[in-house]
């Protein structure tokens, strides 16, 4: 098992610092080791008092850990005074095992959490040691010296912190503006920018998990831009299933890539479990000329590969309703969308399965009770996904995800129902009144 070292503080509250590191590196199935820096008294809203461990109590952990197991990477970060930084610098110097410097300068909350002179300190005898930097926003301009407002000026202090001497600088663009959060890597080859959503919530402890994230990948053998893209994978996860610990900010969720991955085979049966009842009691008539289609997604899915479906479809075959292939993550593309548009109105309308249109189909499903919406395709824009487009303008037109959602077709398009609901079990029975 890859064993890595975490250099940092620990956080009372266990949102941030080692107690997030640890988890983010179990996570993705390493050891994490521990040299504790400081101890912090602090919570979702505030840092009551930091208390320093000495230097040298700091490198007598970091030579006890190395003494006796083989480290494969190392990951710093609350490092609170330059002593500190220096040591720990002296000791990793001859190393030649990746190491991940985050440099906390400031907590979530807006405390800082260093001494005058840190950030020279890292500057000069950190950073040109570190294999990735991952600077914020904050830090990096205090690092580069140097205001971000943009993404011209950003990529400016990002290159200025590459000029320290590491091998590469994650800037994270989290507190920029705009819909997606955009991460820049710059390495001597060029930059590479990761986008995800950004994601409508405040954190406690992101920066710990990714570097830690960063670093186990590392520590795993992946090279720095795969280390970093798995991290950027697994960063949203953990933003997205943020936990509400106590009454400030939300604690990161270091260990919700495992959640979902953990999920995946019993929505893979739940889905199974729907399409047999569909091959049962689902009449023929049912099943457009395109197939019907059932698609599960995992929570806050980061596209078609997180969402459960039926590779190839359900035909109609005969008097009967058979299904073409497999279900697997990834076999739905065209219901994904549907899906996974309605989840971005509320996360919680996960599944749904697409049925054969009718004037007939679309009265009996109102009159059962279910909200109905539609979307006119004569009024789709070129360049768009109309699966996408469509769900969004019926979801707006009822202000909130309705039970089903039609369209009348248009000029090569087949007209369809789509039903949507939290799960599989949920979307049968808002179909089922059309089951006969």
């Amino acid at each position: 098992m890859a064993v890595i070292l975490t250099i940092a503080g620990s956080d009372s509250v266990g949102g941030a610092g080692v107690e997030a590191d640890l988890k983010a590196i179990s996570s993705m199935g390493a050891h994490g080791a521990v040299a504790l820096t400081a101890v912090t008294a602090q919570n979702t809203s505030r840092v009551r008092e930091i208390f320093p461990l000495p230097a040298e109590e700091v490198t007598a952990q970091i030579t006890a850990v190395m003494e006796d197991a083989c480290v494969s990477a190392v990951k710093t970060g609350m490092l609170h005074s330059a002593k500190t930084a220096r040591a720990v610098a002296s000791l990793l110097a001859d190393l030649d095992i990746p190491l991940v410097v985050d440099p906390v300068l400031f907590a979530g909350v807006g405390a800082a959490l260093h001494r005058e002179g840190l950030v020279e300190a890292l500057r000069k005898d950190l950073f040109p040691l570190a294999t990735v930097v991952t600077p914020n926003r904050e830090e990096a301009e205090t690092l580069s010296g140097m205001t971000i407002t943009d993404g011209g000026s950003m990529d400016r202090a990002g290159e200025a912190i590459l000029d320290l001497g590491p091998r590469a600088v994650l800037l994270k663009g989290g507190h920029l503006q705009g819909e997606m959060a955009v991460d820049t890597l710059y390495t001597e080859e060029g930059s590479l920018e990761l986008a995800s959503p950004r994601l409508d919530r405040k954190v406690h402890g992101a920066g710990c998990t990714l570097a830690s994230l960063i670093a186990t990948g590392l520590g795993l053998g992946l090279d720095e831009r795969e280390a970093v893209k798995e991290a950027k994978r697994r960063i949203y996860d953990s933003i997205a299933m943020a936990l509400p610990v106590g009454k400030g900010l939300l604690c990161i969720n270091p260990l919700a890539t495992l959640y979902k991955e953990a999920m995946g085979l019993r929505m893979v049966e739940e889905v199974r479990s729907a399409v047999e009842v569909l091959e049962n009691r689902s009449p023929p008539e049912l099943v457009p000329e395109v197939g019907m289609n059932v698609a599960y997604a995992l929570p806050y899915p980061q596209g078609y590969r997180e969402v459960c479906g039926v590779q190839g479809r359900l035909v109609r075959a005969g008097d009967r309703v058979r299904m073409a292939g497999e279900v697997r993550f990834g076999g739905s593309r065209h219901i994904a969308r549907v899906v996974m548009s309605a989840m971005a109105a509320d996360p919680t309308m996960r599944c749904a399965m697409n049925l054969r249109f009718s004037e007939e189909n679309v009265r009996r499903l109102e009159e059962s009770g279910l909200r109905v919406g539609s979307f006119e395709r004569s009024e789709e824009p070129e360049m768009v996904s109309s699966m996408e487009w469509g769900t969004t303008q019926a979801i707006r037109k009822c202000g909130d995800v309705p039970d089903v959602i039609f369209d009348r077709g248009g000029v090569g398009k087949e007209p369809m129902i789509r039903v949507l609901g939290r799960d599989p079990r949920e979307v049968l029975s808002k179909a089922s009144v059309l089951f006969g």
